[in-house]
């Protein structure tokens, strides 16, 4: 009776092990085990694989709005933008907030350029959420290619304004803003090519180039053509000033004030020539009237500073001076200034503290040329 008894024992265990063995393999994998497999199968690019695993996890965990979203994905990435759009549409009507899938909605329609229908989720994404950056991106895409350039722009803008450390952002703005110049300056061509409006915008641009002979000539048939043009003065005036033609730079910046007193910068660039000329009482009236005008401009700071060392206001002219250097600390030659100023006033500790930073400053900068 041994043996029978032995062999009982041996199919009861083989028994016990098979139906293990069984339950292991009917029970379901858990979620993690399910998201960790389609996930690797994502990474090495088997998308297939990743729908079947997917598939599978539905099957387990039936209308669970996770796994019809990441399918729903997988299906984008495969452009199935039917398939797509049927499970998001599934998820969103059991929770029409779920999250981002009414982005992922918004994405799939764009692939299949219903562009109203992905406008509408992408609003509907940034109703739940005005922050989700990648709505406004791709709101700001379906606007390009609707050619609504403006809406664009503001999506870009939004952006900015967001994170103004965004570069792909700030690309995206440059480039509509361009192609909406361009667009704006194509239709005033259009209109009349040879108008005051076209000759200023020509002149502009030779300006901005450093093209200062071809636009003073611009800015001159301007003046041909329409004497009382706004700001024609002003304009003749800088270029004539860029170009080191001072004499004629003074006589339109004049004009340029007589039509405008307080403006800053004719106050700013005729100032500036009259030092150079040594008239240095004649300047500060119109640095006085240019430097609260424009109170970020550095250079009018400086500038009336050297005009107030030169009639002997040393306080007046530190007073500037400092408020210089807070806009720009990296400039040396206002440190300096100021440690010559502070000698003059006979604070040796602040005289060698600026004289200093303007050694550091200049050392570093003859460091950079000879890396340059």
């Amino acid at each position: 009776m041994v043996l029978p008894i032995r062999l009982a024992i041996v199919l009861t265990l083989g028994l016990s092990l098979c139906h293990s063995w069984t339950l292991a393999q009917t029970r379901p994998q858990s979620l993690e085990e399910y998201f960790k497999r389609a996930r690797a199968l994502e990474g090495s690019g088997d998308y297939a694989g990743a729908e079947r695993t997917y598939r599978d996890a539905a099957k387990d965990y039936p209308n669970n709005p996770e796994i019809l979203k990441r399918l729903g994905i997988i299906y984008q990435t495969e452009l199935k933008f039917p398939a797509s759009i049927d499970i998001f549409q599934q998820i969103l009507q059991g929770d029409p907030q779920y999250p981002e899938v009414n982005f992922y909605l918004g994405l799939s329609y764009f692939g299949l350029n219903q562009y109203d229908k992905a406008l509408a989720a992408f609003d509907k994404q940034l109703e739940i959420d005005p922050k989700y950056r990648r709505a406004h991106y791709f709101e700001a895409q379906v606007y390009r290619s609707l050619d609504r350039n403006a809406e664009a722009i503001n999506q870009y803008e939004i952006l900015v304004a967001q994170d103004p450390h965004d570069e792909k952002a700030l690309y995206e703005l440059i480039r509509s803003l361009k192609y909406a110049t361009f667009q704006a300056l194509n239709q005033l061509d259009s209109l009349n090519p040879n108008s005051v409006y076209m000759l200023v915008l020509r002149a502009e641009t030779h300006a901005e180039e450093r093209e200062f002979s071809e636009a003073i000539e611009a800015y001159r048939q301007v003046l041909a053509k329409n004497p009382n043009f706004p700001g024609i003065h002003f304009k003749l005036g800088e270029a004539y000033y860029n170009k080191i033609d001072y004499a004629d730079a003074e006589k339109e910046l004049r004009l340029a004030l007589h039509e405008d007193p307080n403006h800053p910068m004719s106050n700013y660039y005729l100032a500036d020539i009259l030092v150079k000329s040594g008239r240095i009482d004649d300047a500060v009236p119109l640095l006085e009237l240019a430097v609260p005008a424009q109170p970020q401009f550095m250079k009018g700071y400086f500038l009336l500073s050297k005009c107030y060392v030169a009639q002997g206001k040393l306080e007046q002219a530190v007073k500037l001076l400092e408020k210089a250097g807070e806009m720009d600390p990296t400039d040396k030659n206002i440190h300096y200034q100021l440690a010559q100023l502070y000698t003059k006033l006979n604070q040796p500790a602040k005289s060698q503290e600026q004289l200093q930073i303007f050694q550091k400053l200049y050392a570093q900068e003859r460091e950079k040329k000879s890396q340059d």
